[in-house]
């Protein structure tokens, strides 16, 4: 498996353990801060709280590989 789409709707990634995710998966998120404690925590990293024009440009290839777009980003509030 690499990256699943996750249709326009992030909370698909809420219901993932971090051993649920590929490999693709765990480093794209590790771009954006994410380690297994952290998720396994919901420890959210920095990044989680920027605004899509403020993650750095490798954060938004990160977060667009992941199925984000900026106005899903922005509009997100993580559970």
């Amino acid at each position: 498996m690499s990256v699943r789409d996750m249709k326009g709707d992030p909370r698909v990634w809420e219901k993932l353990s971090w051993a649920d995710m590929s490999g693709e998966e765990k480093e794209l998120w590790g771009i954006l801060g994410w380690r297994q404690d952290r998720w396994d925590d919901n420890d959210a990293p920095e990044s989680a709280d920027k605004a899509w024009r403020d993650l750095t440009s490798q954060e938004q290839s990160a977060a667009m590989r992941l199925g984000f777009t900026e106005g899903v980003w922005d509009g997100f509030e993580d559970e």
